[in-house]
């Protein structure tokens, strides 16, 4: 799916995706946001898919791994178990890996570890967030991720893994063999209960792809006023946006005050943090940017976190779409002389005149970009399946994908007929004359 216009129209809670570089305060911010919504009669739930959770930390209470936990009126909370929940949806999957690592020596005990596959942790918690989306039970749902790498390996990954409808025919191919096979080779090949489980975890992949580009879904980027912390944002908004995700708001977290009262040594941090204010500023527009100043105490439980809320998002609604940006559309050029028709896949990448390397290369019905270290494997619209790739564009912060029509040249059949037989056959229909 390109475009999240072609989203089916459905009813479907607010979700809130916080993402950011480690300890600039993304834990904090998620729930500031979740306390002031439920305190605002919504009824709202607020995940960690971070392995390291700190929920239970700023809220001071301990929070569920398997069901939500109320944690005050209106509002609850969940540590996303993926272990619990690797276990409860791929036991045949890890049954058939940890049988082939045994079948080549190694120990029981290190084959049952070799079994969490790197990535599906990750998948599982996307695929918890979809399931308690489309419960019915919240007005909104909040979700603080692990740091920058991870988050964008949460979302890399399901489409790495599928590897586009190349990727699915490949699967479906060796489904076919493998029964063909099995009866021939033993337990080297897999079971149904493997494959049963690959295509559950398939259909969940694509749910998801298709879960988070709905309109109602949104990242939001926290940073701190920070050379590197600014330079993993920029990349993640890069990467984000080749997803075709929203990022409707940018949130500067841990600000210092400009008072001239703190002292030769943090009034030079403070200085530094008004220049790179202002840069953050102009890289990242018109996605608005939110401010929160370093506060003089720690804050931990809801009503310090709603405090937060308040700095952070003023008067505002917090679970608002504060901006919303087309990043994919085709756009038609036809040259009135030459007749010549093309189709152009226009892709927002911001930063992209930035990057050292960009490619497009075509993979039957699929395109593969690369921007850098980013990787995405793009579907095509039907109505560019039978074009031919003819080029790609760098405009700012705009990739166009080229399409052309292919030439059909009418070729001119020819029979191909021995002279000789040819000789006797006229002579036999001369003697029958």
């Amino acid at each position: 799916m390109l475009s999240r216009d072609l989203t089916e129209n459905q009813s479907q809670p607010r979700v809130i995706i916080y993402s950011g570089k480690g300890g600039t305060g993304k834990t904090t911010i998620s729930s500031s946001t979740a306390v002031s919504l439920a305190r605002q009669n919504k009824k709202v739930l607020i995940m960690s898919s971070d392995p390291a959770h700190s929920l239970s930390d700023v809220f001071n209470t301990r929070i569920s791994r398997n069901d939500p936990q109320k944690i005050e009126n209106n509002l609850y909370g969940l540590e996303v178990d993926t272990v619990y929940e690797l276990k409860k949806n791929m036991s045949g999957f890890q049954k058939f890996v940890s049988n082939s690592y045994q079948n080549k020596g190694i120990d029981s005990g290190m084959a049952s570890e070799l079994t969490t596959q790197p990535g599906l942790d990750e998948i599982f918690a996307l695929s918890r967030l979809v399931d308690e989306a489309q419960s019915g039970r919240w007005d909104v749902v909040v979700l603080d991720t692990s740091p920058t790498g991870n988050t964008l390996r949460l979302l890399a990954y399901p489409e790495i893994i599928i590897g586009g409808n190349m990727g699915k025919q490949f699967f479906k191919l060796y489904k076919s063999m493998s029964s063909l096979a099995r009866p021939l080779s033993g337990n080297s090949i897999p079971d149904e209960d493997f494959f049963n489980e690959v295509n559950v975890l398939l259909k969940q992949m694509e749910d998801i792809n298709k879960f988070i580009l709905s309109p109602e879904v949104t990242f939001r980027l926290v940073l701190n006023p920070e050379k590197l912390s600014i330079l993993e944002t920029k990349r993640a908004y890069t990467f984000v946006h080749l997803y075709g995700i929203n990022i409707d708001g940018i949130v500067i977290n841990k600000i210092l005050p400009t008072s001239r009262t703190v002292g030769e040594y943090f009034e030079f941090w403070s200085d530094l943090h008004s220049k790179y204010l202002m840069e953050i500023d102009n890289s990242f527009y018109p996605t608005p940017v939110f401010r929160c100043n370093l506060q003089r105490t720690e804050p931990i439980g809801p009503d310090a976190l709603y405090e937060i809320s308040k700095l952070v998002f003023g008067e505002q609604i917090p679970d608002k779409i504060f901006y919303s940006g087309k990043n994919f559309w085709i756009e038609s050029l036809k040259n009135a002389v030459t007749e010549d028709h093309r189709e152009i896949l226009c892709i927002r990448i911001p930063f992209l005149k930035d990057a050292e390397d960009v490619k497009v290369e075509r993979m039957g019905t699929d395109i593969v970009v690369t921007v850098d270290r980013a990787q995405r494997i793009i579907t095509l619209p039907r109505a560019l399946y039978s074009l031919e790739l003819e080029k790609y564009i760098r405009e700012d912060s705009l990739l166009r994908v080229v399409f052309r029509e292919v030439p059909v040249e009418k070729e001119e059949i020819e029979l191909s007929v021995n002279k000789n037989v040819l000789d006797k056959l006229r002579s036999m229909r001369r003697l029958k004359i």
